[in-house]
Parts: structure tokens; C-alpha cells; sequence
């Protein structure tokens, strides 16, 4: 199973891209929709090219003993023993997210990592057939020359008033400038609807991650970290990696044209072939 993008229709006329990691962020997993992609991948059973053989350590989050989306669409691929999960208690704290890959980054060995939430995210096929799922995404993260990629989302969370603690004046004030800057790299000059960072999914160089999530934790998230079980504080782990966007640019980068990732907030079924 495998997705287009149509240029009609998608992202202000920009398609025909073949994205393979599909993220059903917020309410979108829900959706039909999503839902239509779910049902498509479950009925598919295809040995998947091994994230190792592409130097590529892949990492989610998880509660112990629970079976995720992402987990059972890996063990359809034969992969499941390559995904790394780090464990997450309840009553969930959204700034573990930040916390924990922080503390994890110094042990992964390969060149690349991709981290993916393991609850809204499937992944499909190569869509060639030839087994190099993994080796194909880090060739888009090279031409898009950048040292990390972040998927990309229409919607902006969290923002004006919502998804926002009172007590994150100053973040608050912080992301309104992220917003526009936002809009004028990739809604207005990438000419992309999908222009707002969406942290449920990322690739990059292992080294870059490591210093980019080090400005994240240590620099924005770790003092507000008692108060992260509240969503609402800033958008969860969100609002802080969209607050270091800008001064990672051009290094990091979002997925504006949907080439690796795929979210569905305010996606149309027209918006998309999908393909058994």
C-alpha cells in the first residue's frame, strides 16, 4: 500500500509525490480518511528492507505492554525487532517525549534516526517492490539537503489561545513569530499549505539530532517539566521544538511538500490516491 499526492489538488498545486510514513495526527485518526489507509496497509503482509542495512536506528514511545499502531504494521514488514521503543508511564507527561530521546540520542550508533509516534503512524512499502523502503527515504533527506526533517501539517498547534497554558506568555509571544515564519518560508515562498511543524514524525543526521534536541530540553523544556502532563501547557512536546525551528533553519527543515510524511489534519479524500 502506497499514497499519492495529487498536483491538483495538493499543497497549491506541488504532487505526484510518493510519501511512505502517513501520520493521522489529532483528530484526522479518526477519520475515514485515515481510517481507509489503515485498512489498506492491515490486509498487506511485505518483507520490509531492515532500517539497519540503511544505517538508520528507528525510535517511537510507548506505554509497557501495550500494542501500538506502528508496532503491528512494523511486525506485518518483518521488522518489528528493529523498532526501538522507549517506555513512557502513565499518567503521561508530553514533555517525556522530549526528555527521553534526549537522554536515549547519545546511544544510537547509526548515521541516521527517525523517531515516529507509535499510536496515529503506519508506514507503507517501497512501492517499487524492491525492498529499500529506508534506503530511499534518506535519499529524499539528501536532496532536500538538510540535516533533519520534521513532517509537516496544515494547522497550527498550539496556537492563539489554544492548546496554551497562561503561563507561557512569553512562548506565546515566542510563537507568533514562528508562525510567521512559517508562513513566509513555506506557505508563501514554498507556495505549500502544509507549512506548520508536526513533532509526531522526523528523520535526520544522528549527530545533528543529538544537538538540536540538547537545545530543546536543556534551553526550553526541562525547567516547565512538573507541568507536562497538561497537554494544554504548549501544544505538549509541539510548541517547544516549533519555538527552535527558526534558529535550526536551514539544518532542520519541515516535509512542506509531503515527499517522507504525510499528516491528515484538514486533508480531503481528493487530496490523495491511495493504492492497495
Amino acid at each position: 500500500m502506497i499514497i499519492e499526492t495529487k498536483k491538483d489538488t495538493h499543497a497549491s498545486g506541488f504532487g505526484g509525490y510518493w510519501p511512505n510514513i502517513y501520520h493521522g495526527n489529532g483528530i484526522s485518526k479518526d477519520g475515514q480518511l485515515f481510517k481507509k489507509i489503515i485498512d489498506a496497509d492491515s490486509k498487506e503482509e511485505y518483507k520490509e528492507q531492515n532500517p539497519k542495512d540503511a544505517d538508520l536506528t528507528i525510535l517511537t514511545w510507548s506505554v509497557k505492554g501495550e500494542t501500538t499502531l506502528l508496532e503491528e504494521c512494523f511486525e506485518r514488514k518483518g521488522i518489528r525487532d528493529s523498532l526501538i521503543v522507549i517506555n513512557i508511564k502513565k499518567p503521561f507527561n508530553w514533555l517525556d517525549k522530549i526528555k527521553t530521546i534526549y537522554e536515549y540520542l547519545p546511544y544510537v550508533k547509526t548515521k541516521y534516526v527517525m523517531a515516529l509516534d507509535s499510536t496515529d503512524i503506519i508506514v507503507s512499502t517501497d512501492g517499487d517492490g524492491k525492498g529499500k523502503l529506508w534506503s530511499n527515504i534518506i535519499e529524499v533527506l539528501e536532496i532536500m539537503a538538510c540535516k533533519m526533517l520534521w513532517n509537516a501539517e496544515k494547522r497550527s498547534w498550539p496556537t492563539k489561545g489554544r492548546g496554551m497554558s497562561s503561563m507561557m506568555l512569553h512562548q506565546k509571544n515566542e510563537l507568533k513569530k514562528i508562525e510567521k515564519f512559517e508562513e513566509d518560508v513555506y506557505r508563501d515562498f514554498g507556495n505549500s499549505d502544509y507549512c506548520r511543524l508536526n513533532s509526531g514524525a522526523f528523520i535526520g543526521l544522528t549527530e545533528y539530532v543529538t544537538e538540536f534536541y540538547h537545545t530543546v530540553w536543556n534551553d526550553y523544556a526541562k525547567e516547565f517539566y512538573n507541568d507536562g502532563v497538561d497537554e494544554n501547557l504548549f501544544g505538549g512536546d509541539q510548541g517547544f521544538i516549533r519555538l527552535v525551528q527558526r534558529i535550526a533553519f536551514p539544518d532542520a527543515l519541515i516535509d512542506y511538500r509531503c515527499r517522507i510524511f504525510h499528516t491528515f489534519v484538514d486533508v480531503e479524500d481528493g487530496e490523495v490516491n491511495i493504492y492497495d
